[in-house]
């Protein structure tokens, strides 16, 4: 993965969104490979979150996601949050 130019993502809000706030802050979790599922980047707070989760800056949140076989979840922020940051990444 290789930086954004001009994006400084240390100022990316680390709680998930609400209906009703805006974040400041986004936090990240990474729920690990078990019984043949893979690895799933979660935003703090998901209901599909397991008990297995270690928490995850956004940079390792990111850096999770570029490797085989992680996932982002659907069912919170993670996948609208984090998956155009990663796909602008790798572009030429």
């Amino acid at each position: 993965m290789r930086p954004l130019p001009g994006v400084d993502l240390g100022r990316i809000s680390a709680h998930p969104r609400t209906r009703t706030s805006t974040p400041t802050r986004w936090a990240w979790l990474l729920d690990g490979r078990a019984h043949g599922r893979p690895a799933t980047v979660h935003a703090e707070g998901c209901r599909n979150a397991t008990d297995r989760t270690h928490p995850l800056g956004t940079m390792q949140a990111l850096d999770a996601l570029a490797r085989s076989g992680t996932t982002a979840c659907s069912v919170c922020d993670a996948a609208e949050v984090l998956l155009p940051i990663l796909a602008h990444g790798q572009g030429g």
